[in-house]
Formats: structure tokens, sequence, C-alpha cells
């Protein structure tokens, strides 16, 4: 009974977590520190509890998050807060579950995009361009430096990508459980 009402917490507080940090990035496309911070934190301290997932797990998890997505970061394929809010997602799922939600996100945020795309009628402009950067990369063979792009910028409109992760984070959590 325990294990199960200490799983419901941190869903709980792992689901207010993404949810506050969706509402933030389609309000202001930021993801504020201080609501992170608490995430983090949250999530440490559930992980050290009788029935939690463990310091190591979820430092691994968070870990996880943050080095796959801070990757995309060095490619400005996403914002810094996404990173972070990964991270903290990263700390209460844990190692090795961390795995599968990435590539969860990873898929949501694909499908997010293209959404976003055909909301902000831009489709046909993104995949122009994405044909466009990924030939030219292949014809010369040179590729973006870190901090650089991977391919060309259509617009200045960002994809709050807080709402791929949390729907990613929720898809897998139903898939799984």
């Amino acid at each position: 009974m325990f294990a199960q009402s200490m799983e419901l917490v941190s869903l709980l507080a792992l689901a207010t977590l993404l949810v506050l940090a969706v509402w933030h990035d389609l309000l202001r496309r930021r993801i504020p520190n201080t609501l992170v911070l608490w995430g983090t934190l949250t999530a440490l301290v559930l992980s050290l509890t009788p029935r939690g997932i463990g310091l190591d797990s979820a430092l691994l998890g968070g870990m996880a998050g943050f080095l796959v997505f801070f990757s995309m970061y060095l490619f400005k394929m996403v914002g810094a807060g996404d990173v972070k809010l990964v991270a903290a997602v990263g700390m209460f799922v844990g190692w090795p579950e961390m795995a599968q939600v990435c590539v969860a996100i990873l898929i949501t945020g694909g499908l997010v995009a293209m959404a976003w795309a055909i909301r902000t009628s831009r489709l046909q402009s993104v995949m122009r361009n994405i044909h466009t950067g990924l030939m030219q990369n292949i014809k010369t063979g040179q590729w973006p430096q870190i901090g650089q792009p991977l391919i060309s910028q259509v617009s200045h409109e960002r994809v709050p990508y807080a709402l791929a992760i949390g729907l990613g984070t929720a898809a897998h959590f139903v898939v799984t459980r």
C-alpha cells in the first residue's frame, strides 16, 4: 500500500511539474528555473523515501536526460529550459526507464514540430529547409560546428518543446503502466 501511494505521489508531482512547464512554455516561451528547481528537489527527496527509486537511479536518470538533450541544445534544436526540464523528469523516473522516456519524448517532439509547422502554415517551408540543409551537408561533407544549428532556421518562431516533453512522458506512462 505504501509503495503504491509513494508512486502516486511521485506521479502527481511529475504531472504538476510538466503541466506548469507546458503552461509557461506556451504562454511565455520560457520554463522558469524556479519551477525546474522545485521539480528537481522534489524528485531527489522522493527518491530517498523508503519506497523511492533510490538516489543513484534518480541521478543517473537525470544525467541521461540532460546528456541527450544537451547535445540537442548544442546545435540549437532545443532551449536550455527544455534541457533542465528533461533532467528533472529523469530524476523522477530514474535509470534505465529514462532511456525509454527520452525515446518517447523525441518521437513526440517530431510529431509536435510537424503539427506546429502545419498550425503556423510553415510546413512546406520547413520541409524545403530541411531538404536543402541536409543535401548541402551531404554534398559538401561539412557538418555544423557546435553552437550552429544543424540546418538553417526558417523562422524565429520556436516550438514550445515542453509540450513534447510532457506528452512524451505521459505517453510513456500510458504505454508502460
